[in-house]
């Protein structure tokens, strides 16, 4: 008699216990915080709360259990996976979009509220041509962007003005500026309906599928993104994007690039909180940028940056969510199923990396941020950001500027904080920094 065969044995789930606590401690702190828009008071709750730190005790509970492989949880209408082991997160990015798609249904049903035809919510044949429209405009295979010496121009100039003491919002302010000049022109620079709007958008887009739907205000904020490319000033992003190909709606990937350079504005916000606490890190980036030739691609400032991204992730949780069953370490997750990387899990494990808590530039500068523990401050793989170039452009360029003519006074609670090991959570919104002009 044949012997039948072996049924493919499942990842294992988790038990009730168990997938309470991963809602309490790693997932539910995710989305109170705001995933596609920060709220500033649950931000704070979740640092006093140390969030991150119980996402990681919750993680590394998890693998003690269950083992490295991911584990399985459900939630109504769903499978997900948390991801436990580093070599799964390279394997997850680098297998995008096939088997793994980074238009997971969380995805979908959060960032249709503002960009309903962006590559991230793009699934093949749509995806390859959107991707390539994103990579052309952004120039992502070279390290400067050709209208980057307009970038530097303009974000200097509107810096030259901060002498003063600023909380988050009023520094969000000058920076929305900055980036809608960049991706849109100088006729963008004081549209702030448009930026408004966007984070209307964006805090119903907190709740997925399940927020409100203002579809009007939708209407109007693409049809103004519409207008703008349409006109594409000289020296934006826009300019740069092909508009021939319209079953792509090319103008449909920008509303991403101003999404993408609020989360760039946070990072920069933290960076300067760094620098201000610490001085002595301000000495390298000064010295860089008043001799420009010797660094013409700012690596100190870019490092720092990096860095803070590290620290404090500003895309809290990546998915994917797989296409067809698929093999983990001899078990089977099925088709379907979402799986969630929480990025500051991997980011600030002590375990693996004895940099974690220590805020270190340099691991940008001598390769050890590119060891075999994922650190992925812009994903990585096929699906990595097509902007990475043109962020670390403008933010390096922010620092290096702020740096050289700034003393930079940080506010005293904001101090005590980054004063020793760095936090795991760091809410970016109570901070306040004064803007003193060097040698006054």
């Amino acid at each position: 008699m044949p012997t039948p065969p072996t049924l493919p044995t499942p990842l294992p789930f988790a038990s009730a216990p168990d997938t309470a606590r991963i809602l309490r401690d790693v997932l539910v702190p995710v989305i109170a915080q705001g995933p596609i828009l920060r709220r500033p008071r649950l931000g704070t709750l979740a640092e006093r709360l140390h969030a991150d730190d119980r996402a990681l005790r919750c993680v590394r509970r998890l693998r003690r259990k269950y083992g490295d492989g991911p584990v399985l949880f459900r939630v109504p209408g769903r499978t997900i996976a948390l991801v436990l082991a580093g070599d799964d997160v390279h394997r997850l990015l680098a297998e995008t979009p096939e088997p793994f798609a980074a238009a997971s249904g969380e995805k979908v049903g959060a960032l249709t509220h503002f960009q309903p035809h962006a590559v991230l919510v793009s699934n093949p044949p749509l995806r390859a041509g959107r991707r390539e429209l994103n990579e052309q405009a952004l120039d992502t295979h070279n390290p400067v962007h050709h209208h980057g010496h307009r970038f530097v121009e303009l974000i200097r100039a509107e810096l030259d003005g901060l002498h003063a003491t600023l909380g988050w919002e009023d520094f969000r302010a000058v920076w929305s500026r900055i980036v809608r000049r960049i991706v849109l022109g100088d006729a963008a620079r004081d549209d702030v309906q448009l930026t408004a709007q966007l984070d209307q958008l964006r805090a119903d887009a907190n709740w997925a599928q399940f927020g409100p739907n203002h579809e009007e205000v939708r209407s109007e904020f693409l049809t103004a993104i519409a207008q703008y490319v349409d006109k594409a000033e000289p020296g934006t992003l826009v300019e740069a994007l092909d508009r021939r190909p319209e079953s792509l709606d090319p103008a449909g990937q920008v509303p991403h690039w101003l999404f993408a350079f609020d989360a760039a504005g946070i990072a920069l916000w933290r960076t300067l909180a760094v620098l201000g606490t610490h001085p002595r890190m301000l000495d390298p980036i000064v010295a860089e940028a008043r001799h420009p030739d010797a660094s013409p691609l700012l690596a100190e400032a870019g490092a720092a940056i990096q860095e803070s991204v590290r620290l404090w992730p500003t895309t809290l949780v990546v998915l994917r969510q797989a296409r067809e069953d698929t093999e983990w370490h001899g078990r089977i997750a099925p088709a379907g199923t979402e799986f969630a990387i929480v990025s500051s899990v991997f980011h600030r494990d002590d375990e693996a990396l004895d940099f974690a808590n220590r805020c270190e530039p340099a691991v940008w500068l001598d390769g050890r941020s590119a060891g075999p523990w994922p650190i992925i401050p812009f994903s990585e793989g096929p699906a990595a950001c097509p902007g990475q170039n043109v962020v670390l452009l403008t933010t390096s360029t922010a620092v290096s500027h702020i740096a050289a003519r700034y003393e930079l006074d940080v506010d005293p609670t904001t101090r005590a904080r980054l004063a020793g090991a760095m936090p795991r959570t760091f809410n970016h919104a109570t901070v306040r920094i004064g803007f003193w002009r060097r040698g006054q």
